[in-house]
């Protein structure tokens, strides 16, 4: 069993559902899905592997953590299913 964080590997499941998708689509389908459906705390720790530059995440989903900082949700796709 490898030391990744539930967290991460959470977000590398939602990776592997979204990557067919153009990148930055990719990158709002996952940061929208993160925003409806993770706790506040879970969203803290994906920051918080963000912010200390944690090589084991997926490119895509530190892309899609990047929504996060840069306030990119669109607020009426949260009232929608995601996917």
């Amino acid at each position: 069993m490898s030391g990744e964080s539930a967290v991460i590997r959470l977000g590398h499941d939602l990776v592997r559902n979204f990557q067919m998708l153009p990148r930055e689509q990719a990158a709002t389908e996952i940061a929208t899905h993160i925003a409806k459906f993770w706790e506040p705390r879970m969203r803290h720790e994906l920051m918080a592997h963000v912010r200390l530059g944690d090589m084991a995440m997926h490119p895509l989903l530190v892309a899609a953590a990047e929504h996060f900082v840069d306030h990119e949700i669109n607020r009426g796709d949260l009232r929608e299913a995601s996917g």
